[in-house]
C-alpha cells in the first residue's frame, strides 16, 4: 500500500471524481462515454482501458453482439 500511496502526488483532489460523476450525468442519453478516467497519477491506465476497450468492441462485433455498443431504450 505504501508503494500505491507514494505515486499519488500531494495535490490530488477527490472532488475531481465528484467533478467527472456530475459530467456524465449532464451528457445526453447516447453521447456519455463508456469510461472515464481520473487519474492524478498518470501511470498509463488510461492508455491500457483503451486498448481493453477496443478488443472488448472487436470481439462484441466479431460474435454478433455490436448493437450492446449503443445505448438504446426499451418501451
Amino acid at each position: 500500500m505504501k508503494a500505491f500511496a507514494a505515486i499519488v502526488p500531494p495535490e490530488a483532489d477527490a472532488s475531481l471524481v465528484a467533478d467527472a460523476i456530475v459530467k456524465v450525468v449532464d451528457t445526453p442519453f447516447g453521447q456519455r462515454p463508456f469510461r472515464v478516467h481520473v487519474d492524478p497519477t498518470q501511470d498509463g491506465a488510461e492508455i491500457a482501458f483503451a486498448v481493453i476497450d477496443r478488443v472488448r468492441d472487436e470481439m462484441l462485433h466479431r460474435v454478433g453482439f455490436s448493437d450492446l455498443l449503443k445505448p438504446r431504450v426499451n418501451g
